[in-house]
């Protein structure tokens, strides 16, 4: 089975109200669209990005959800494009690398950062985000300055990165599409319920923005 994009997201909640069924083809755009889940986690998400694009064979990934906001600037609500993508809890300083590098098989030093595809859409904040398999709570943001004035996060969410890494390695173009959950100051909608509809609302604008724009190469490609 083969698919034009792969819309990926975390949970179903993340994805339903976006797409009008998941697992079966829809035709968005003119461009054959599957809508496919996860799971949560850096681990999990790579492996499921993994299969799902070995299974659709698409063309480019679009990841859409929710994320934490690290910027004050972003608010509730707020939708974002991801410019690039941090794996910022990864931490081998006691081997002389830089947070968020590793080793890849080659034991060559695998970069912290990949690009995405993010191109300008009408509604959506461009920002830097970070991944890790951690719920980013404001304890957290203020014990760990490092996240913003070192490696200059504005959001996080748990598979931006996981996600990225797979359609790098597999020569893909990735985008990543995100509304605000909770903001700097640790804040989370008072109605959860009208947040969703909202979200959605925002990701189907996005998403079809996205899919307007004319096929980009992968800039994540090796």
């Amino acid at each position: 089975m083969k698919a034009d994009v792969l819309v990926l997201g975390a949970t179903k909640r993340e994805l339903e109200g976006v797409l009008t069924k998941l697992g079966e083809p829809l035709v968005l755009a003119g461009r054959e669209v599957v809508g496919l889940t996860l799971g949560v986690g850096k681990v999990q998400s790579a492996l499921a990005a993994m299969q799902a694009v070995q299974t659709y064979a698409p063309s480019s990934v679009v990841l859409l959800g929710y994320a934490g906001a690290i910027d004050a600037g972003l608010a509730i609500g707020d939708g974002f494009v991801a410019t690039k993508v941090v794996q910022y809890d990864l931490d081998l300083r006691a081997f002389a690398l830089q947070r968020g590098q590793t080793f890849d098989e080659n034991s060559k030093v695998a970069a912290s950062t990949i690009d995405l595809y993010a191109p300008a859409l009408s509604g959506f904040k461009q920002v830097v985000l970070g991944t890790a398999d951690r719920f980013l709570l404001r304890s957290y943001r203020e014990q760990n300055p490092y996240l913003s004035e070192e490696l200059g996060l504005q959001a996080s969410d748990m598979e931006g990165f996981a996600v990225a890494r797979a359609c790098q390695v597999l020569g893909l173009p990735c985008s990543i599409l995100k509304v605000v959950s909770d903001d700097g100051l640790g804040r989370r909608p008072k109605d959860f319920k009208r947040f969703v509809r909202q979200a959605d609302e925002c990701l189907r604008m996005g998403l079809a923005q996205l899919l307007e724009l004319p096929s980009e190469k992968s800039p994540t490609s090796l």
